[in-house]
């Protein structure tokens, strides 16, 4: 039996070889035919190795030109390489492979069928930009954010820890400008305390993005004083003396009143600020005095000003020159004191000149018709008299210099008190001739003897001109 199954095998053993080889030929130009070889092209993203290597010699990277996604041709047979996607293959760059701190060759492998598939040889790169990595501290400011209750304001603030270090590439660190700690205090009546993330801005105010940054802290303690306010008046003081003919008018400021912050119980004592009187001093001064008065100076402790910008008072102390006007005073306005009772007083002319000194304004609205003023005839016999003229002035007027008036003494009951009655009664006593002169002259000798006898000295009583007393001023 085994014989005849040799036999047959053995049997026409070149053809059957023969077919067998025939067979595998056919087979092989099948395969190739359906399942030819071909190329794909695949996009993976770059994994980057060894992250610290530039870190630890002071280095920062930033990856550009979307070099971390690379595409790569693979070659393999057609069945193999449509049965694989971009997730069958790994890209890695390494960077202690950087060349000329610019570039990182990447290695790209097939994680399937990696014997039945060949990547393209062509050499991709993960293209960097590197620089130096630096540190710097920023002091760490606090800012608020709306508004306190009303008649409240902010007082000091404060934030812990005070600073803040901002590591990363030099370029962005060195456009820091200032770190900010924001804390809301919309509605806020009382002091209050917040967690806060600073936030860093540059020279123009612009938030800088953080995310290629690092900080030593995430966030700081802020708290806020809220202080109560008030609204106080402005209290100048003056020294010095002006010079003779200047006057001192008063003080204009602006503003009048000032808004000022503290605790209520501070508040409470302070109605206004006191700026002392060295400050303004008047000394011959002939002019306007203006300054700018600085007067956070002058503050009680515990208060400070609501508005920063009402630090500067300016302040104009007014100074004017006096004028001098002439003004012709009614003499019907002159009252005569110590005149005995037998006598009449007549003024000779109907007004006097004074001339007085003040201030322009207050020269220009007085009338003459409302000066009064006294003469003083004790003493004075019948007959003409010049006295001074005591007027009766304001306080804001002074007589430039004494002034006198002529006043005629004459006994009770003679008509003679103008000038035209006087010319009237000299021309009648001239038409009656001497025997009138000497009756009149006898009558003006019994008239003495009997004012001789009224004054009990048994002396003359003089008749000239009237001691002048100091005039008001």
């Amino acid at each position: 039996m085994l014989k005849k199954i040799f036999m047959r095998m053995t049997n026409n053993l070149g053809l059957k070889l023969l077919a067998v080889m025939f067979a595998s030929v056919v087979w092989l130009a099948v395969v190739n035919i359906d399942d030819p070889k071909t190329t794909r092209t695949f996009t993976t993203t770059v994994t980057v190795e060894n992250n610290d290597y530039l870190t630890e010699i002071g280095k920062y990277y930033e990856i550009i030109n979307n070099s971390n996604t690379v595409t790569f041709k693979v070659s393999g047979k057609r069945s193999y390489l449509e049965r694989m996607s971009n997730i069958d293959f790994k890209a890695t760059a390494d960077l202690e492979m950087i060349e000329n701190m610019s570039r990182v060759p990447i290695e790209i492998m097939a994680q399937r069928y990696n014997g039945y598939v060949t990547v393209a040889s062509k050499i991709n790169y993960l293209e960097l930009n590197v620089e130096d990595l630096v540190s710097k501290p920023f002091m760490i400011s606090v800012q608020t954010e709306g508004n306190v209750q009303d008649k409240h304001a902010l007082g000091e603030t404060s934030v812990s820890p005070t600073l803040l270090r901002v590591s990363g590439p030099a370029s962005l660190v060195d456009t820091v400008d200032k770190a900010v700690a924001t804390v809301n205090v919309e509605g806020m009546f009382q002091d209050i305390t917040d967690s806060v993330i600073p936030v860093l801005y540059d020279k123009d105010g612009n938030e800088i993005d953080s995310r290629d940054l690092s900080f030593n802290i995430q966030n700081v303690m802020v708290s806020v004083r809220i202080l109560a306010t008030k609204e106080v008046t402005l209290n100048f003081q003056t020294t010095g003396t002006l010079p003779a003919g200047y006057e001192y008018l008063g003080i204009d400021y602006n503003p009048q009143t000032v808004t000022v912050k503290g605790l209520p119980a501070v508040l409470n004592t302070v109605n206004s600020i006191i700026i002392p009187e060295e400050v303004l001093n008047l000394t011959d001064a002939v002019e306007d005095i203006r300054k700018e008065v600085d007067i956070s100076s002058y503050l009680p402790s515990g208060v400070t000003l609501l508005d920063s910008k009402q630090t500067k008072i300016s302040v104009t102390v007014k100074i004017e020159k006096h004028s001098r006007k002439k003004f012709q005073m009614p003499t019907a306005n002159i009252t005569v004191g110590s005149l005995g009772s037998r006598y009449d007083a007549k003024f000779l002319s109907d007004t006097v000149e004074v001339q007085l000194e003040g201030l322009s304004s207050e020269l220009d609205e007085l009338d003459a018709s409302t000066l009064t003023g006294s003469i003083d005839v004790r003493g004075m016999l019948e007959g003409e008299h010049t006295v001074s003229l005591q007027l009766n002035l304001d306080s804001k007027f002074t007589l430039v210099k004494n002034v006198t008036v002529t006043v005629d003494i004459v006994p009770k009951g003679t008509d003679q008190g103008t000038n035209s009655d006087k010319e009237d009664a000299d021309q009648a006593g001239s038409d009656k001739g001497d025997s009138d002169e000497e009756s009149s002259e006898g009558a003006n000798s019994e008239e003495a003897d009997s004012e001789k006898k009224d004054t009990g000295t048994g002396k003359t009583a003089a008749s000239g001109t009237g001691a002048a007393k100091k005039p008001n001023s």
